[in-house]
């Protein structure tokens, strides 16, 4: 007979909020300069400069650069919130794909994982 695996779903609720809350500060940020809005800007921005298109160009690919990363972080953020959902809802813990357990050890790594090793194994293939 099988042992069923049982998940400390508390511990796995209070990572992913400490998660979601660094996340939600880091986008904060990041949105903040890729808006021009940060600090840096703002205190540059009486400054007079030798070379001004230089600096607008600057300053354009590093808002670029802060809307990328601002990208990447809002797709963990929402990989985060689903897997909050997956707890309140019972399913946490459960292949996206096959619907079989993820293994403790998967999300003791990646606590927002939605698939099995076996099933993310199978996408990076592809």
């Amino acid at each position: 007979m099988a042992r069923k695996r049982t998940l400390d779903l508390e511990k796995y609720r209070e990572i992913l909020i400490e998660e979601r809350d660094r996340l939600q500060a880091e986008l904060k940020r990041i949105e903040d300069k890729a808006a021009g809005r940060d600090r840096l800007h703002s205190e540059q921005a009486g400054q007079d400069f030798d070379e001004p298109g230089g600096d607008a160009a600057i300053e354009t690919v590093e808002r670029a650069q802060a809307m990328a990363v601002g990208a990447s972080l809002r797709e963990q953020f929402d990989e985060v919130n689903a897997a909050l959902a997956k707890i309140e809802n019972g399913t946490y813990g459960i292949c996206d794909s096959c619907g079989k357990q993820i293994t403790k050890k998967r999300l003791e790594v990646l606590p927002w994982a939605t698939l099995c090793k076996e099933c993310r194994s199978g996408l990076s293939g592809m």
